[in-house]
């Protein structure tokens, strides 16, 4: 894809209106926080990204997977008391890498159709006051973007229609009274040090299950090298998710998170694959 393209190529995609958002073909990052520019130090195996949040969004990937890590030693309100992290704090927060870069990007006519989920993944040293916190942060900042969960029944045409201007979707894995979405069912083969093999073989599996009808579920085509960093099997990424026809691989899936994800084809891909979805819907 022309990647001056993939900055709105939902709004771009013949048909995509007919589908809910849980029905979509998603490119998504994995650990999304953890990449070659964040500002603090991390070690090799815990960095999974080229670009910043900002560059992956601009790029074409609807789905981000954020951990937070709460740090008490920063004052209610600073930037830096919400951060994400893989194995440690990248130096990303949430406050600036993410909401920020939200308003940023929907600033630029022509983007407001995009659909992106912030999936809150995990939490460190959280408690019930700082989620409370955290969503607060989340609904002063980006509260007029979000489409509730009580909306999990419209296609993008009815979204469009009803609430213009709503365009982010909260997914949160941790109790919220906010109309979050829950968290994203994460099919994981639960080790990281697997053979590409073996990996391919469980989403072969975990494909295999029927999805609940609203849910939002996720592949975590992800995993380690024999160095002990996150492998980069771009090719096979490339190889799998190749969209030809309705009945390509890529259909059986529906959030597809990857390590090193502006390396491979995915985004182009899923913008293929969502039309066959999208004619396949009456």
């Amino acid at each position: 894809m022309n990647i001056n393209l993939s900055d709105r190529w939902m709004n771009n995609t013949p048909g995509l209106y007919k589908l809910r958002i849980d029905e979509l073909i998603l490119p998504g990052t994995h650990d999304s926080g953890s990449d070659k520019e964040a500002p603090k130090f991390m070690l090799p195996n815990e960095i999974t990204q080229d670009v910043p949040i900002r560059e992956q969004i601009i790029r074409g990937f609807r789905a981000l997977d954020l951990r937070v890590e709460l740090f008490p030693s920063q004052p209610i309100g600073h930037p830096r008391r919400f951060q994400l992290y893989h194995l440690t704090a990248s130096g990303r927060t949430v406050a600036t890498d993410v909401l920020d870069v939200l308003n940023a990007f929907y600033a630029t006519p022509g983007r407001e159709h995009e659909i992106i989920i912030l999936n809150f993944h995990q939490f460190k040293n959280f408690t019930h006051a700082s989620h409370q916190e955290l969503q607060a942060l989340i609904d002063q900042t980006i509260g007029h973007r979000l489409i509730p969960y009580s909306q999990r029944y419209l296609t993008l045409q009815e979204l469009k229609l009803s609430a213009p201007g709503r365009n982010v979707v909260i997914s949160y894995n941790a109790y919220s009274e906010n109309n979050y979405w829950p968290g994203v069912e994460q099919q994981w083969i639960g080790e990281n040090y697997v053979s590409t093999s073996t990996l391919k073989s469980f989403m072969d599996e975990a494909s295999s299950q029927p999805k609940r009808p609203y849910a939002l579920r996720s592949i975590q085509c992800a995993k380690y090298s024999g160095l002990y960093v996150p492998d980069d099997f771009s090719n096979k990424v490339d190889l799998w998710f190749a969209s030809e026809d309705s009945n390509s691989y890529i259909q059986r899936f529906h959030i597809i998170n990857t390590d090193w994800s502006t390396r491979s084809n995915i985004v182009s891909n899923c913008m293929h694959a969502n039309q066959f979805r999208a004619m396949a819907k009456r």
